[in-house]
Formats: structure tokens, sequence, C-alpha cells
């Protein structure tokens, strides 16, 4: 992998990667955007980066031959860490991004067979027959170690499940992302108001703040579930639950002035702030929301212009807040309203560059030009792969590192945990190229 990482930047720097050459000066803010040949080299390495760097780093050490599943903890270069409890959600994650690969178009890599195995596992060993749901933690030969049922963790397994189906037609594996659902809307929803998100294997509710509160992660990820759901089965039960849920979040989770999302409510969709923490707005987050919405509006063929102020601005926000106009990249976190770097009264680490922040501010701005046309999207997108290219991407030990300083320090090699997999960074990949495509870029 090592090898194999070195070689792919030596071959984009060679495919006329030209920026990789220039001063980032050139590129400060107010400078002109990329032309057509300097978006196809992006684009060829973008689609280099995905084949030949991320995917063959998860396929080659994430699986577990003995047990199924998925290795969870990972080093730099794809060591096995002490640690070995499976979590729901990176085994759910990996099984929807080897078999979004698939569905992209890797179809030689044998992602399909590994997303298989990761399938059994999931359904066999974590499934809790009793009372229904996934559990959140099994032991690597998948005895239960936490039972307690997680909304979060059940959306990304009716993520996974389905965009399995949707790669293989499996209409069984497309019956248990069904039967998720079914269990959610049976056992998690708060009326109107969306979901409760956390619960004891019974599915009664967890009996402290965990138990009341509302976020715009767990919703917005329970939608990211429903879109690939309700174009896997069809089913009119499904889009008219994703047309509920993209009509709250954009009711409850966006700030009418400054046009921020904010991230935690109470179970009415009021406002929250943990004691001892001021108001912070997660950049990561908004940007996601923004394009995922877009995306639903057009699964359920519904008009984009409605909404436009409202998504723009979320992107728009992150732009002018929390985003580095000189190297590139997005802080992890900032206030409501004002520049991040100026915001010394929140921690240092608001300014911590993590892997998954900057992939989704990478699918967004580039979806935000493919719908305006405007210049300010398509410099930003530059900017950011250009980040990702220089700092975020581990060329040395492949995959990209989970965070880095605002410079570009990397501030940890591990590359798996229970809350690090590719999923982020391998859509963001598969994103952009087929927005490249959209526009007409072919790679270089």
């Amino acid at each position: 992998m090592i090898g194999g990482a070195l070689e792919l930047g030596q071959r984009c720097a060679e495919d006329a990667y030209i920026f990789a050459r220039l001063p980032t000066l050139r590129r400060a803010r107010g400078g002109p955007p990329p032309g057509a040949a300097h978006l196809g080299a992006i684009r060829s390495c973008i689609e280099r980066d995905l084949a030949e760097n991320v995917l063959p780093f998860w396929a080659r050490h994430a699986p577990d031959p003995e047990y199924g599943g998925f290795i969870t903890h990972l080093g730099r270069a794809g060591d096995r860490l002490g640690p070995t409890e499976k979590y729901l959600v990176m085994q759910a994650r990996m099984i929807w991004t080897l078999a979004a690969a698939h569905r992209y178009g890797l179809t030689d890599q044998g992602y399909l067979e590994l997303a298989d195995q990761g399938v059994r596992f999931l359904v066999d060993r974590m499934w809790d027959g009793e009372h229904e749901g996934f559990v959140w933690t099994v032991s690597r030969n998948g005895l239960p170690l936490d039972d307690r049922k997680s909304v979060y963790g059940q959306a990304f397994a009716i993520y996974g499940l389905a965009e399995y189906a949707l790669a293989t037609g499996d209409r069984q594996v497309l019956a248990w992302a069904e039967r998720t659902f079914d269990t959610l809307i049976a056992k998690a929803t708060d009326g109107a108001l969306g979901f409760r998100e956390e619960f004891a294997r019974d599915w009664s509710p967890i009996a402290d703040w965990r138990g009341e509160r509302k976020t715009l992660n767990v919703h917005m990820h329970v939608m990211e579930a429903l879109i690939t759901l309700a174009e896997a089965s069809g089913r009119e039960a499904h889009s008219r639950a994703l047309r509920g849920l993209v009509d709250l979040l954009l009711a409850k989770t966006i700030h009418p002035h400054h046009g921020g999302a904010w991230d935690e409510f109470d179970r009415t969709w009021h406002a929250w702030v943990p004691p001892r923490r001021r108001l912070r707005i997660s950049y990561g987050h908004e940007v996601e929301l923004a394009w995922l919405i877009l995306r639903a509006i057009d699964l359920l063929g519904q008009p984009r212009e409605p909404i436009r102020r409202r998504v723009l601005g979320l992107i728009d926000h992150a732009l002018v807040f929390g985003f580095d106009h000189w190297r590139g990249g997005l802080a992890q976190y900032g206030p409501p309203a004002g520049a991040v770097g100026l915001a010394v009264y929140l921690p240092a680490d608001r300014l911590t560059k993590h892997w998954w922040q900057q992939a989704e501010m990478l699918v967004a701005s580039l979806e935000a030009y493919r719908w305006t046309g405007a210049a300010k999207y398509l410099i930003a997108f530059e900017r950011q792969f250009d980040w990702i290219w220089r700092y975020q991407t581990d060329h040395d030990g492949g995959d990209w590192y989970e965070a880095t300083t605002w410079d570009g320090r990397p501030l940890r090699l591990e590359k798996g945990h229970d809350w690090k997999d590719p999923y982020h960074n391998a859509r963001a990949l598969m994103e952009a190229s087929l927005r490249l495509g959209a526009l007409g870029v072919d790679a270089r």
C-alpha cells in the first residue's frame, strides 16, 4: 500500500496536476476559477485516489476472514490495533462503501463479495431477535457487548443494507432494510417531532438527557438512509417518511438570520446548549445537510427553487465563517456568526480539520457550483481538493488522515476506529467525480 500510494502521487503529478507545483498564493481569495484542463486533472486524481488508495486500503485490511464483518481498529498502514470489538456504525458504513463502489463502476475488485460477508455478520450477529433492531457493539466473534439501541446506528444499518440491495437486486437484504425502518417507526418516532434518539435494549428511552434531546446529526442521517431506502424500494411509505424528515430539518435546524444550522435541541426542537459550553456551529454538518437535502428533493421529484436560499445559505455560512481561504479546508466548528479564526473564546480544537468535514465540503461546494454556476463555489471546490490532496491524504500509509492542525500537520495516525471508516471520503470522491462528469469534465 505504501508503494502504491507513492506511485499514485507521482502519477497524478505527471498527469497535468498543475497546481501541485504552483504556490498556494496563486489561489488566494478572489483568484480566478480553475479552467477545464485543471478540473480534468483534479478528476483524474480523485478517481485514482478512490480506486488506488482509499478503497484498496480498506478492502485489504478491514475484512475479518475468521469471524466475518470488519476489523474496527486499524493503524496508519492497516495494522490491527489492540481493541477487537465491532461497532454497528462502522460495520454498516463498510457495507455501504463497498456496495456503493460496486455501483459506481468498480465491479472487478471483489468489493461486492466483501460487502456480502459484512451483511451476513450484521444480520446474523448484531440483530436483536427478541426486541428488534441492531445492537450497538459486539465482540469480534459477534457476542453482544453493548445492547442499547441508537437511532443513529439503525439509520446506518438501513443505509448500508439498502445500498447493497441497489447494487445486487437482493430482495431479502432489502427486506432487512425495510424491517429496520419499520422498527424505527414503531419504536422511536416522536409524533410530528421526528425521532427520539437513544434507547435501552427494549426500546425504552434512556433515562437521562440523551433520551430527551434531538440532534441535526441523527435526523440528517436518518434522512440520508431514507433517500437510499426510497430509491431501492420505490415504496410510497418510504418516500412519505423522507418528505416529512426533509420538511422537519428545513423548518427546525436552520437559523432564520445567520443561515447556519444548529446541532442540538431539546425534545421539542428548541436550541439547546450543553452546560459550561458556548453555542457553536458544526460547519461539516451544515454543508453535508445542504447537499443531502438536495439529493432528497431530487429523488422526490420536487423543485429546488423554493429552498434555494436556505440550502445555499448553509454552504455560504460555512464558506464565510469556517473555511480556510488561504489553504483550503474547513474548521471543525465555530460561532454562529463571525470568523472561526477570531473566535478565541472557543477551544483551540475548533480549528482542527477532520477528514469527514473536508469530504462533505468537497461535495457541497461542487454541487453548489453545478446548481448555480457561481464562480465562488468552483474556486472553493478547487481549494478544497488542493487541501485534501496536499494535507489530508496519506500518500505514504494509504487512506486519509483523520485530523490535522489548521496548517496541515497530522494529529492522529490511526486509520480505523469506531467513528473512523471510509464512508465519508470514499463517498465524497465518488460524488465529486460523478458531478465533474455531469459538468462535461473528462479525467486527464
